[in-house]
């Protein structure tokens, strides 16, 4: 039976509960949910979680008689209520108790709202959630604004809405399936450019065509491609009109989402010739530490284990990790990259329901190649969300 690839008013609603669950934890009487759209997706994806709510304007600075605070929205989480604040009068949040809609051409600020939200409350304990994709000026008109509602200064709690979101619902997994079928496509699609003569950009363009096709959108493509005449690891990270060369190792991170959420693809491919020793050795030694990852993770391991599993590989392998450029093993995938980090010290215990994108970039001998997985923890332990393309 298929799953419907829509979030539900219930499943909305029991989000909020588990929210509600960790907020009354940590002893905090309200939280603050920022969030930033002006894009295709948002970033960080909290207010989309908890209302289904998008803030779509571009988000770009104030200007005074025109326009506040585009391209952003809030959230209210309180223990009876749950309010948005945003600069849209139209929208229409799932499960919202209340909408307060800010006219910028008037004045005020979406900082404002989150104190009118409040109004009435006193000696509370107010958490920011979400401070990342704030600027230091919303910050401080949300300090203002709960300055007489609060004891204490506002708590960073960052973590709180993400710790919810590492569990993924029968939904939320058949999106994120839908997401890495069309990541495979686009990353077949480009392949075929992967031959002598062409261009990395002409890749990178078919990737792109074929996530449109889908429905789904680009959220980078980081390539580097090593040979004799190409540049390895540009800054920024990009891809140019270079003509590939027989020979080259093409690396692409592809990352992209549909209806919100995730795929995340690192993948490796010698132009027009058998792979080297080195290459050969850079890319096995990042493809065996990712699977001995996912062989570790079961429920009752730790996102530790993962992490270790594959560590000990990279180690015998002489992999530098003081240089990776990555200083993790990979992350949760859900509505961009989220808890947990694939960390030796990340104690938190694997989950049915996990969503996990593991990965490693190894730069060794001269070349370097990379490899990634986003799998799906159940009670038998990990599973890929999409079948696993191997370019090699």
């Amino acid at each position: 039976m298929s799953v419907e690839l829509q979030i539900t008013p219930s499943e909305y609603a029991a989000r909020v509960a588990g929210v509600r669950r960790l907020m009354a934890e940590a002893e905090l009487d309200a939280i603050v949910v920022w969030g930033r759209g002006g894009g295709t997706i948002e970033r960080y994806g909290n207010v989309l979680y908890l209302c289904g709510h998008y803030a779509v304007f571009p988000t770009i600075r104030d200007v005074p008689g025109v326009w506040s605070d585009r391209g952003y929205a809030a959230v209210v989480v309180t223990a009876d209520e749950l309010v948005l604040c945003s600069e849209d009068v139209d929208a229409e949040p799932i499960g919202a108790t209340r909408h307060l809609a800010l006219d910028g051409r008037t004045g005020g600020s979406l900082g404002e709202l989150v104190g009118e939200a409040l109004r009435g409350g006193s000696g509370l304990r107010i958490g920011v959630v979400g401070s990342d994709t704030m600027t230091a000026k919303q910050l401080a008109a949300v300090d203002r604004a709960t300055e007489g509602l609060r004891r204490g200064a506002l708590v960073l709690a960052d973590d709180l809405v993400e710790t919810v979101r590492s569990i993924k619902s029968d939904t939320e997994i058949a999106l994120l399936r839908r997401a890495g079928e069309i990541g495979n496509r686009a990353l077949t699609a480009g392949a075929e450019f992967l031959v002598p003569g062409a261009r990395e950009t002409d890749a990178v363009a078919a990737m792109v065509a074929e996530l449109t096709r889908n429905e789904a959108v680009m959220a980078n493509a980081f390539v580097y491609t090593f040979g004799a005449d190409a540049p390895g690891i540009p800054t920024p990270p990009t891809y140019s009109n270079r003509v590939l060369q027989a020979g080259d190792l093409f690396t692409v991170d592809l990352t992209g989402a549909y209806r919100g959420y995730f795929f995340d693809f690192a993948r490796s491919r010698v132009v027009g010739a058998e792979p080297t020793a080195a290459q050969e050795a850079a890319y096995r030694l990042a493809r065996t530490s990712i699977d001995a990852a996912a062989d570790a993770a079961k429920p009752g391991a730790t996102v530790g284990d993962l992490a270790r599993a594959a560590d000990e590989l990279l180690a015998e392998g002489g992999y530098d990790f003081e240089h990776a450029e990555f200083q993790a093993g990979g992350h949760g995938l859900g509505l961009g990259f989220e808890a947990p980090w694939i960390r030796p010290e990340n104690d938190r215990p694997i989950e049915v329901g996990m969503t996990l994108a593991l990965e490693r970039f190894v730069v060794m001998g001269g070349t370097a190649a990379t490899f990634e997985r986003n799998v799906v923890i159940t009670a038998d332990g990990a599973v890929d969300l999409a079948p696993v393309l191997d370019l090699w």
